[in-house]
């Protein structure tokens, strides 16, 4: 996909008769940010003699049944396919390089995410409730695990309701950051090793639009700056919906994202002028990137609540403008 002279997009499709190219006004990307797997970088040093596997790849417990599993990463992902493995695997060992404040999945009796704050509290209000769920569930060290380096609030929150229960029943290991691969075994910092002959990489994924000129959009360490998550100021008609990691679900915002440009589009919703835009974008990303570790899991991190209640806010200021 490329921009014509006139500002509009040019976009190639392959359908049943081949494949041209249409011109469009506008284009919504939305792609998603979980389907180009991060590996290892560079690569632990050795040879491994079994299976890898992305966590995107994983489908259910019967790749992993019968097996010598070795599950690397201290995200969701990660600590959900551990607990699977840990039912259905010979050996399960968990390898966390940076230990995780891990939360229970309810607060207050609900989940989690729909325990909802005013959007207009500051970051430190949800930080602080963060701590709490934080600091209830308790700390991860018993386990083997290091502290961890950051605060609660400071980090992508992860979750779960079993992983504690599994370590203390002796159904799966935890272990530090691997250290090289030796065969059909893996050694870690430590000094300890494990069986293996499968081994698990949750270890994120990358921002990347292959279909578009990397000219045009190129991101770099996993940041794409945009204003609100959802517009490239240089680039009018183009957007991104979803292109966002909240504190809670994804679904709601991308949602009110796809609203808000559908108003756009047709003319009900207009944007502040470009100096407004950038300086707005710029102290977002600032303030959104201040409050969590430097990390490329981080770059699209954003206060659900805040989030909701910023952008309702916009939309209202720029229907006075489409009125006036």
């Amino acid at each position: 996909m490329t921009r014509a002279a006139d500002g509009r997009w040019e976009v190639r499709v392959t359908g049943p008769d081949g494949t041209e190219t249409r011109t469009y006004d506008a284009v919504l990307v939305a792609n998603g940010h979980h389907w180009d797997a991060r590996w290892p970088e560079p690569a632990y040093p050795g040879d491994f003699a079994g299976e890898l596997l992305h966590a995107h790849d994983y489908r259910s417990r019967d790749q992993l049944a019968g097996r010598d599993v070795v599950v690397v990463g201290a995200g969701n992902s990660a600590m959900d396919i551990a607990v699977e493995a840990s039912f259905a695997a010979r050996t399960t060992t968990w390898s966390v390089r940076r230990t995780e404040w891990v939360l229970r999945k309810f607060f207050l009796g609900k989940p989690s995410d729909q325990v909802a704050l005013p959007g207009w509290l500051p970051w430190w209000v949800t930080g602080f409730r963060l701590w709490i769920g934080a600091t209830a569930a308790g700390s991860m060290t018993k386990y083997g695990l290091p502290a961890p380096t950051h605060k609660p609030g400071q980090s992508h929150p992860v979750q779960s309701e079993r992983i504690r229960e599994r370590l203390e029943a002796g159904a799966m290991t935890a272990r530090p950051a691997i250290e090289r691969l030796d065969g059909d075994r893996v050694v870690f910092v430590d000094g300890t090793s494990a069986p293996a002959d499968l081994i698990v990489w949750a270890t994120g994924y990358r921002i990347s639009f292959p279909f578009l000129d990397p000219d045009l959009v190129s991101v770099e360490a996993n940041d794409l700056p945009l204003w609100k998550r959802t517009v490239h100021p240089d680039l009018p008609g183009l957007y991104f919906l979803g292109l966002l990691q909240p504190i809670g679900a994804v679904m709601p915002l991308a949602e009110a994202q796809a609203s808000w440009i559908a108003e756009t589009l047709a003319g009900g919703y207009v944007p502040p002028s470009d100096a407004v835009v950038r300086r707005q974008m710029t102290a977002e990303h600032e303030r959104d990137t201040k409050q969590f570790y430097a990390s490329p899991r981080h770059t699209l991190e954003v206060d659900f609540d805040h989030y909701l209640w910023d952008l309702a806010r916009e939309r209202k200021k720029g229907r006075a403008r489409a009125a006036s």
